[in-house]
């Protein structure tokens, strides 16, 4: 009986032992929400930040597990099944998360932005809604390759790669997402259910937070212009201007070639000047000349109609909304090596000092 019981131990840790070799050991997770991401170079694991942006991980979860009524699929179909990673930058994202879908290639909704400061793009690995401009985020989702914090403050992260970085850096365009698993682990994660119901109600919610929030920023934005540029004349699209050196002339005709410089700000302080590169924003000391054609350059439009009615020699400053600067697109400058991205977030207002240094005809 001894040398029995001994076998079965033996047996019982020969057994664990071959399991373990053979990789098929259950997984052990702490307490949380995971989306086991199975790929064709292998399994990439997410930990999903489920209580600090339960909106975006309610989206992707319920998407995953066809619980959340969309445009694509009916009910019960998993939404991510058979994507692919559609986009693939070295060194920034890979993305993926449109559907393989002969009905839509997208939820058919879109759900605020959903921002925590404990949450950034610091590192590679994290994981974040892809979205064309604020409060369009619907079911395009990335992973890092690095440190691009630069995106802070614009693009949801809701969770962060636990498992398989060597999976993420080994994939390339066009490989497969073949199916996601969500696995909850704990009672908190257990209840996390989202349904359409539930999901339709925290955008809602989100929606009016976002209204409050925007209606905040314009007037502290407009109180702000008011008390720092009392005297600034309104213009046309919600320009504004004060012309701070007078020029002698007329102003340049359509066609006319400009040598123009500037220096500019956000409200919030972040400076820039001018480049070479078409006039191109970017941080440095000195605003660098660039040349500039009325009617045919480029660089916004509210920067574009106030140089077209400057006289030569004139500076003026001039604060463009944000719809006349770069939108709801903001501004990402090429990434040059050893420096940080340089940004302007979408919905920002500009002010710029505008010298027309030369009209060349």
């Amino acid at each position: 009986m001894k040398f029995a019981r001994n076998m079965i131990v033996t047996s019982g840790i020969l057994v664990l032992a071959v399991a373990i070799f053979d990789g098929c050991a259950p997984k052990r997770y702490s307490d949380g929400i995971y989306a086991e991401v199975t790929t064709n170079k292998g399994l990439i694991v997410l930990r999903l930040e489920f209580e600090k942006t339960p909106m975006t991980t309610a989206n992707f979860v319920g998407l995953a597990e066809g619980t959340i009524k969309n445009a694509a699929f009916p009910k019960g179909i998993p939404y991510f099944n058979g994507t692919t990673w559609h986009r693939v930058v070295p060194g920034h994202v890979i993305q993926c998360g449109i559907p393989k879908s002969d009905k839509a290639k997208d939820p058919g909704y879109q759900f605020p932005n959903e921002i925590h400061p404990d949450l950034n793009h610091g590192r590679a690995g994290m994981v974040n809604m892809a979205n064309g401009g604020p409060h369009t985020n619907g079911s395009q989702w990335c992973i890092t390759l690095g440190d691009r914090s630069y995106l802070d403050g614009d693009y949801n992260v809701f969770g962060r790669v636990v498992e398989g970085m060597d999976v993420v850096f080994s994939i390339v365009q066009d490989d497969d997402v073949q199916n996601i698993k969500i696995v909850r682990v704990g009672k908190a994660a257990r209840k996390f259910r989202p349904t359409t119901e539930s999901f339709q109600k925290m955008v809602e919610e989100a929606k009016v937070r976002v209204k409050d929030a925007d209606e905040k920023k314009r007037r502290d934005e407009n109180e702000m212009i008011a008390k720092n540029w009392p005297n600034a004349v309104a213009a046309e699209n919600g320009l504004k201007y004060i012309i701070m050196a007078e020029g002698k002339g007329k102003i340049p005709a359509p066609g006319a070639k400009l040598k123009i410089a500037y220096s500019g700000k956000t409200l919030s302080g972040k400076s820039f000047v001018s480049t070479a590169e078409a006039g191109k924003p970017y941080w440095r000391e000195k605003p660098e000349l660039f040349d500039f054609e009325v009617g045919k350059s480029k660089v916004n439009p509210g920067f574009d109609t106030s140089v077209a009615q400057m006289k030569k020699g004139e500076k003026r400053l001039v604060i463009v909304p944000s719809d006349q600067a770069y939108g709801t697109g903001g501004f990402y400058a090429g990434q040059r090596e050893g420096e940080k991205r340089f940004v302007i977030s979408p919905n920002t207002i500009l002010v710029y000092e505008v010298e027309l240094l030369d009209i060349l005809r």
